[in-house]
């Protein structure tokens, strides 16, 4: 093979791999568009339609409803016991509920392996506290209703279980502005 043949051919084998890539690259920006849109298409029916209606069993067995905790603020919270930023950010919603003394309610779904783990988290936090309903969602439905894909994941609901607001990732739930933010949104009608 001559030298200008084999330059052809790595030239040919070069811009076979950039178009390989070029391809990829395209078909994962088609994919993030089609997820953004779906992703917004969910927020857009959160706000306007609302929080669907779910169950889902406690630790102790029994059946907590969404409709339940109707009337409250409610703060919706995707977490996990092996998630770091989920356990350093749960002290500061417990913090945030006790101060607002039964007008919100954290409603914490674990995305954990086993009963197990839930139970050892909550007692490393000091068992069950009021207005914090724990629930399992073990096979995940809970969480592909809200389109939650990373942990933590919380959503903010009003009174009418109309989305407020959604926060991806660890947050400090209990600062002067979340406080003065959440005590506008609990005198809301």
């Amino acid at each position: 093979m001559s030298a200008k043949q084999l330059r052809a051919l790595i030239s040919v084998g070069v811009l076979s791999i950039a178009a390989y890539f070029g391809i990829q690259k395209a078909k994962e920006k088609a994919n993030f568009s089609e997820n953004a849109e779906q992703e917004i298409s969910l927020i857009d029916r959160l706000e306007k339609v609302g929080a669907p209606s779910f169950s889902a069993k406690r630790i102790d067995g029994s059946l907590f409803s969404i409709e339940s905790v109707r009337g409250k603020t409610i703060i919706l919270n995707f977490w996990a016991s092996w998630c770091d930023p989920c356990v350093r950010e749960f002290p500061s919603m417990l913090k945030l509920v006790e101060h607002f003394k039964g007008e919100i309610v954290l409603v914490a779904v674990s995305n954990d392996n086993s009963k197990e783990d839930i139970s050892n988290f909550l007692k490393a936090m000091g068992g069950p506290k009021p207005n914090v309903e724990i629930v399992w969602d073990e096979d995940f439905k809970i969480a592909g209703m809200f389109g939650t894909s990373k942990l933590p994941e919380s959503y903010l609901f009003d009174k009418k279980l109309k989305l407020v607001r959604k926060v991806v990732g660890i947050d400090d739930w209990y600062t002067k502005d979340a406080i003065d933010y959440m005590t506008r949104l609990t005198k809301q009608k």
